[in-house]
């Protein structure tokens, strides 16, 4: 009854607010699994035009409120950040299995005044984290990693350049970014480059895709549930969720995966806790158990923690690249202009964090971002106001409300960037950098991205280094078949027109002659 009540009070405060393009109520939820397979499109096209727009759910879910003003983005982003935080799992289906996942790390951590802790673990775990990303870890520890990795993927193309032959590029930039931050946050060595086996890695990617897939999928089942059946069997986490959890191959595949990530995880944390040089160490999991001389972590709060940054270590840079070197594949001109900036900037220097600076590299630095703005590696996020709010154009927002904001519709947006779908590097050619809430791709105010300049500067090392020996191509028949994959951050799929699913980027790397 309390949630009918609240649900009722919104509707009747957010009355004048107008109704995405989407359907309303169950229907809304039937038509965005229709649309999965193009789901931010969708997103996209239901909200453009409204700077703030709603979509009801049932009679008794929160109302879903689109914000794409960017004024709007800065207040509940930074200015007001304390009232909206993430659902909590209890109101929230979708969040009730990502912290399944993900537990108590950093990204699925509230943070906001009802947090449970007040936001003490979120804001530890961002001011410890913050250590690893001062200068001097760039200019050394993750310098080196980048370039030796670089170095490492550079040989694994050799062959199919000479023979003429594709590559599944994202699987390689996977690897690449499996091996760097297996080195910077854990402190071991890893060369899934050369093949060898990352049990942590391939659990992790089994684990990301059937969270999502399932969470999704079971959506109307545990909406209806939740809402319409007594308890026992009904609500959050009740016996009909249980059943559905239990007949289901995709949660028991997601069960398996985590199962892997936690014996992987205890295996990484006793290795550091034991390693006789921790002091001296300077990866993330280390600075972590570091810190436990003024607190006591629980082995699985190490392993949440560390499993949140690979997310924002490993997938977020690796579909970067991904998206950035399919454009480079498929606008021959850009890719030409690029080679040549490499050649001019660094024909002879050793790649650093100095040397890929924007004002040494505007050009590298259009490519990237017009890849962020296409292709945004997490492409929508949401916050639940948690207490009555007004927005500065006057909206009022009722507490329980749920707002969702839209990198990847903001950065194709025509008022904002003329001729959207073109891309063009020049657009950030002097570079000023864009206001966070207006290019919201690394979030914002207190929340901004901590591995920011870590994912830019990663992402810069990777592609001069490819540059330098290569150019690339797409592959034949491939390019009809591109589209983005089904995760929370958004890969490179090549199944737009078939049923399997199919996450590849095959490109023919050329050997440059020089």
């Amino acid at each position: 009854m309390k949630d009918w009540l609240k649900s009722l009070r919104a509707r009747r405060i957010l009355k004048n607010i107008p109704h995405t393009r989407a359907p309303q109520g169950l229907a809304a939820i039937k038509d965005m699994i229709k649309n999965f397979r193009r789901i931010h499109d969708w997103r996209n096209e239901a909200s453009s035009g409204f700077p703030i727009s709603k979509i009801h759910g049932m009679p008794c879910t929160p109302t879903i409120l689109i914000v794409r003003d960017p004024i709007c983005l800065k207040h509940f982003l930074k200015d007001n950040f304390q009232v909206y935080s993430k659902p909590p799992p209890e109101r929230d289906s979708v969040m009730f299995y990502f912290k399944t996942w993900l537990g108590d790390g950093i990204f699925s951590a509230m943070h906001g005044r009802d947090a449970p802790d007040g936001g003490r673990g979120w804001h530890l775990q961002r001011k410890i984290a913050a250590n690893i990303f001062k200068r001097s870890i760039f200019t050394g520890l993750m310098n080196e990693v980048f370039v030796a990795k670089s170095i490492r993927m550079q040989g694994c193309l050799t062959n199919a350049a000479r023979e003429g032959s594709r590559v599944d590029m994202q699987k390689l930039f996977f690897n690449f970014t499996m091996d760097s931050i297996m080195k910077i946050f854990f402190g071991q060595e890893a060369d899934t480059l050369g093949g060898e086996t990352n049990d942590y890695g391939c659990a992790y990617d089994v684990a990301h895709e059937c969270f999502f897939q399932y969470a999704l999928r079971a959506l109307p089942f545990n909406m209806l549930t939740k809402y319409f059946l007594p308890w026992p069997f009904g609500g959050t986490g009740g016996l009909a969720w249980r059943i559905h959890r239990a007949m289901s191959p995709l949660h028991k595949r997601f069960l398996a995966a985590n199962k892997i990530i936690g014996t992987e995880s205890e295996r990484l944390i006793a290795e550091c806790r034991s390693d006789p040089k921790l002091t001296q160490r300077r990866d993330l999991l280390a600075l972590f158990i570091q810190a436990e001389e003024k607190e006591q972590f629980s082995a699985k709060f190490l392993r949440d923690v560390v499993l949140s940054f690979v997310i924002a270590g490993r997938d977020t840079t690796a579909c970067t690249l991904s998206w950035m070197f399919y454009i480079l594949a498929t606008n021959p001109d850009i890719q030409a202009k690029l080679v040549e900036e490499v050649d001019k900037c660094l024909s002879e220097k050793t790649v650093t964090f100095d040397s890929v600076k924007a004002s040494d590299m505007p050009y590298l630095n259009g490519v990237l971002h017009e890849t962020l703005r296409l292709y945004p590696p997490v492409p929508f996020d949401l916050k639940e106001c948690q207490q009555d709010d007004t927005l500065p154009n006057g909206v009022r927002i009722p507490r329980g409300s749920v707002i969702v904001f839209l990198p990847y519709a903001m950065g194709r947006d025509p008022e904002v960037y003329p001729d959207p779908m073109k891309v063009k590097p020049e657009r950030w050619i002097p570079f000023t950098p864009p206001a966070p809430h207006e290019f919201p791709v690394f979030q914002a105010g207190p929340r901004i991205c901590l591995g920011m300049d870590m994912a830019i500067f990663e992402t810069k090392v990777a592609a001069c280094m490819l540059l330098k020996e290569y150019t690339f191509q797409l592959a034949p028949g491939e390019a009809e078949k591109i589209s983005y994959g089904r995760k929370l951050t958004m890969t490179v799929s090549n199944d737009k027109n078939l049923e399997k699913e199919s996450e590849e980027l095959w490109l023919i790397p050329s050997l440059r002659c020089r």
